[in-house]
């Protein structure tokens, strides 16, 4: 395999040698030039000629979120956000992964002088953003399939799964989606402890629709999405006439919390025929099993084209498993679950309320 080539920006001089300290063992990575200052990276690109880049986000003169708004309108790249996310530091990483940022590794995760654990989460990262790693594909069985759910005609819930480079494609599909389309939507976006909240917070700021992260006992409001919680699973439960999520603490052996496959299939025993299932970019197979279930109950599958994938992990994985209806480009999911919902307007009763303006808007 020929090695990707990676420039590291970061101002801090003992950062960027230890990166480089880092990086230079193992054989998949060339380290083709350093930076300290955003400026620099932007003026030595043609030189370089970089596949992906890491970034720092603090740092003097152009800085990190501009840096990288400079370069995806000059040389889009795939970039790999290195900095301190926590706390305070969590939006900016929401904006840069709004900005074309494809993934991200937190600083006070891992420390510095624990080269193999930071080598193996930015190496892993890197290679996944630059397409060198092989596909992942199901590695659950088959179970025979059940007899589907006959539909009620009216679409009770959406559910979006992502992982990596999801945030701006999650962004994207709901905003396609429109903010006149009442029905709940759920997004369950793989991210460390502390970042969901953040995320949830950004879409609620960028999108016609309220957004928040979702809690223990909530009602799915039509019209509004919740975003799941990370470190926590999320599960849909039918309280009455209405959805409730309910936040279940993950077993020690689950890996990703939280976990599309667990949303989806509750979401799939909850409404059955009567949902929308979406899995978007992302490293690995959460999800494919989930919208397997969804499928199986009569719900309309779409899963993101490897065209448009940061990662085509996940879509993969559930195409493998003949669990997709629909394989789009992504700019072409949100407008294809707002067809649906609309057309199943025409389907029904136009005279529910809010049902006659959302046709006479589309």
């Amino acid at each position: 395999m020929i090695p990707v080539r990676i420039a590291i920006v970061d101002d801090a001089r003992f950062i960027r040698e230890a990166l480089v300290r880092l990086l230079a063992g193992d054989a998949r990575i060339d380290v083709v030039g350093t930076a300290a200052s955003g400026e620099e990276l932007l003026a030595r690109l043609d030189e370089w000629q970089p596949d992906a880049v890491t970034l720092d986000l603090q740092m003097p003169g152009l800085g990190g979120l501009e840096t990288l708004r400079e370069l995806m309108a000059r040389r889009p790249l795939p970039v790999v956000i290195l900095s301190t996310h926590s706390g305070e530091g969590a939006p900016a990483t929401m904006e840069a992964l709004s900005l074309g940022a494809a993934d991200f590794v937190d600083k006070e995760a891992y420390s510095l002088v624990d080269f193999k654990a930071l080598r193996e989460v930015l190496v892993s990262r890197l290679l996944q953003v630059c397409g060198h790693t092989p596909p992942s594909g199901p590695t659950l069985a088959v179970d025979p399939p059940e007899t589907a759910a006959a539909p009620s005609g009216a679409v009770r819930a959406v559910a979006i799964g992502a992982s990596t480079g999801g945030p701006r494609a999650v962004e994207r599909v709901l905003r396609e989606l429109g903010g006149d389309i009442a029905v709940p939507i759920v997004v369950v976006q793989h991210m460390p402890v502390g970042f969901t909240r953040a995320f949830a917070e950004r879409l609620d700021r960028a999108l016609p629709i309220p957004v928040a992260e979702a809690r223990d006992g909530g009602r799915l409001e039509p019209g509004a999405a919740v975003v799941a919680p990370a470190g926590m699973h999320l599960v849909i439960e039918v309280d009455g006439p209405t959805l409730v999520t309910r936040l279940v603490t993950p077993g020690r052996a689950d890996i990703h919390r939280p976990s599309i496959d667990v949303a989806f299939r509750s979401l799939a025993s909850a409404v059955g025929a009567d949902a929308i299932g979406v899995l978007l970019t992302g490293m690995g197979a959460d999800g494919a099993q989930g919208m397997l279930e969804l499928k199986r109950r009569g719900a309309r599958t779409i899963a993101e084209a490897e065209s448009t994938c940061v990662v085509y992990g996940m879509p993969r994985a559930a195409v493998l498993l003949d669990a997709v209806h629909d394989l789009l480009p992504l700019p072409e999911i949100g407008g294809c679950v707002r067809g649906l919902l609309l057309e199943q307007l025409g389907d029904a009763d136009r005279t529910t309320p809010g049902a006659a303006a959302i046709a006479r808007d589309s």
